[in-house]
């Protein structure tokens, strides 16, 4: 809003009540006009009260409901797992106590050559 309108604007709100134009109040106003169009919409609207009531219930729904969806969700048929790594090599049929050794090799091979050639 230029300072034009801005002026009009307030001689005519002036006028409705029937207020005398001091200067002062005037200096108010604009600074007060001023200062809440530079606010964006989004944030204007976020800082009302009932925005803010609005968002929390909205929260608290949605929390609500995903606690509900993970409660009736079906549990892990290996619930005995202790840690993540046991229930995936649980879930691929892995004993979890298997230990993984170094490949016998012939006499005589590298055991990085990949064979005879």
């Amino acid at each position: 809003m230029n300072g034009e309108d801005l002026d009009r604007k307030l001689v005519r709100m002036l006028a409705a009540v029937g207020a005398d134009a001091e200067p002062a109040l005037l200096t108010r106003a604009r600074a007060r006009i001023e200062a809440r169009a530079a606010e964006p919409l989004v944030v204007r609207w976020v800082m009302r009260p009932a925005a803010l009531g609005a968002s929390l219930a909205l929260f608290v729904a949605s929390a609500g409901l995903s606690l509900t969806l993970i409660s009736s969700a079906p549990g892990s048929t290996t619930s005995e797992s202790a840690t993540l790594m046991d229930s995936l090599l649980a879930e691929r049929g892995i004993e979890a106590g298997s230990v993984l050794g170094t490949p016998a090799t012939e006499p005589g091979i590298a055991p990085d050559s990949g064979g005879t050639r």
